[in-house]
Parts: C-alpha cells; structure tokens; sequence
C-alpha cells in the first residue's frame, strides 16, 4: 500500500494522480499550543486558540485532527509513506511531528519529497505552484527518510513543544542538520519572539515599517512581509491573527480604520491599518510594546504571554533572570 502525506489541498488534489492513497495534512503547527505528545487536552487547547483567534470552529478543529491521526493508526505497518514537504517553517514543524507520529505507530518505510525550489519558477514559495506533470517528476527523485532523519525529526519536535525554549536553542547547537530544511526553519522560528529593543517580532516590526512608510492595506502588508519571508510560510490568517493582537489593549498599536482582517470562512473587505502614537513610539525604539499590550500568543510551547523571552538576533534572554 502506498500514500502520500502532503499540506495543503493544492498540492494534495495534483496528487491525486499519483498511485497511492492522498492524505492532506490539515493542521497548522507554526502556532497555537502544542507539546511533546500532542494529547486530547493539548488538541482541545489548540482549537480552542484557533477558534479565538482566527473563527475556525473548535470542533470542526477537533473532528479533523480525530479523523487524521485515527487514518494514520489504522494503516498497515508495511505501508509505504511519501512524506511531500517544502522548506519553510510552516511545513517542517509539521514534517516534524509527522516524522515522532509515524515513528510511534511502526510505520518505518518512509520516503521524502522536500525542496526550496524548482527550475524557472521564482519567487518559490511551495509544491502548490507546481503543475500535476512537475510533481510526478519531483516523485521520481524522493528520498528514504533515514533512521537518524527520524530520530532528528522528533527531537526537534520536542525540543519545538518544549516550555523552555532554550531546549530549542540547544537542538540548534546539537542537531548534524540531517533533515534538510528543519534548522533553517527552526533558526527563522527565532524570529517570532519579541526583540529586546522594543518587544516586535520580526514580523511585526517589518509591517510597522511598512505602514510607518504609508503602505496601509492588509493586504499589500501582506504581499510585503510575505515576500520578504519565504522561508516562513506566513499565510494571511497567522499574519492577521499576529495584527490583531496589537490593535486590543489599553493602549493599541495600530488602529483599522476601514475594512476587516481575514477569518476562518469570512470574505474579508481589504482592511486599512495605521499606526497610533504608540505604535510609531515602540517602532522608535522610545517604548517597549509589553507596556501597551500582552500576547495572547504562542512559541512553540512556550506561552510569552509578558514578552519574558526576547531574541536580540543571536541569543534567546530570560529578561526576569536579567532583572535580577
């Protein structure tokens, strides 16, 4: 028996003509809650963050992870997996976990479609942007997934889901980089916790920038930030989940002035967003953005509710222990 375990119903229906099974891989591990072992009360958690921040319903959210674990245990232990995964961080926190799942289930025969780009297409973003004929041509040249790719999957996994990021840092350190794309995409994980020198991510802070310079629309931010950060696999919704964060508070940074964010199954009217004295003053430099708003908001497995955890580009710091 043959399938083939892709993200994203793009690349998953060009699939189809391949000969196997077609699993899509419906989750989104670059945010919301997550642990080593991914249990009930974890899953419950998670769609309960994606309903609250983004409108996808909590038990649509629930209905589909049952469905999709319970696929993968039912399968026979002969099974021949092909595991279609690109190089952004998106994908390879959930390449993964899938490699620790699999692993646990006994499913060993494991092959890998995973690239950063293909020939006359440019920017690449993913697998989906290539045709039917172009992925049965990727198939031809995938990959055994080795024992020793496993076993980095799965402690990068769980140095991932971890509720003390320096597990993370120390994976980076440790890790022989067999997996490909895994410690680029870990590295870019950095980028989400807020910097020292005013709070903002990377990603906020380039948005700030941009409307700062008078580009006010969601979705040309979008386009922007997006662009800049191919090894991310940013999509609109995780990037107005991050936006609508800092526009609540006592204090917001931002304000929508017309329009409406992306939700879950909601056509949204192209928002229009600028900053407020605030969040020009946290773009300064002037004032730190924890002394406006918190973050309902999730790294992995650490919860930076306060901004505890800063990334000055090089190093993660514990700003209580620096307090001290």
């Amino acid at each position: 028996m043959k399938v083939h375990i892709a993200n994203g119903d793009i690349t998953g229906n060009k699939l189809k003509p391949l000969d196997g099974e077609v699993i899509v891989w419906r989750e989104m591990y670059d945010l919301g809650p997550v642990s080593a072992d991914m249990d009930g009360k974890k899953v419950k958690n998670r769609a309960e963050f994606f309903e609250r921040k983004m409108g996808v319903p909590a038990e649509i959210f629930l209905q589909n992870c049952r469905w999709q674990e319970s696929r993968l245990g039912k399968l026979p232990k002969e099974t021949e997996i092909t595991l279609w995964f690109e190089h952004d961080r998106y994908d390879q926190t959930m390449l993964m976990y899938l490699l620790k799942l699999l692993d646990s289930l006994g499913l060993h025969t494991l092959y890998m479609v995973t690239t950063d780009s293909y020939p006359g297409i440019e920017p690449f973003f993913g697998l989906g942007q290539l045709s039917e004929v172009q992925l049965a041509s990727l198939e031809e040249h995938r990959v055994p997934i080795t024992t020793e790719q496993v076993k980095e999957g799965a402690g990068g996994w769980d140095a991932y889901s971890s509720s003390n990021p320096l597990d993370l840092t120390g994976w980076l350190h440790q890790t022989n980089c067999q997996l490909p794309f895994a410690k680029r995409a870990m590295k870019r994980h950095l980028d989400y916790y807020p910097s020292l020198k005013n709070g903002l991510n990377q990603v906020e802070e380039q948005a700030f920038q941009y409307m700062y310079d008078g580009i006010t629309s969601f979705h040309e931010l979008f386009h922007k930030v997006s662009g800049q950060r191919l090894d991310d696999g940013l999509s609109d919704l995780h990037f107005a989940a991050l936006l609508d964060q800092v526009k609540k508070g006592p204090k917001p940074l931002i304000k929508r002035t017309e329009g409406t964010l992306p939700r879950y199954n909601i056509e949204p009217e192209d928002a229009v967003i600028e900053l407020t004295y605030e969040g020009i003053e946290v773009l300064m430099e002037r004032e730190d953005r924890f002394d406006y708003t918190s973050a309902d908001w999730w790294l992995g497995g650490v919860y930076n509710e306060r901004g505890t955890w800063r990334w000055d580009g090089q190093n993660l710091i514990n700003t209580q222990e620096r307090q001290r």
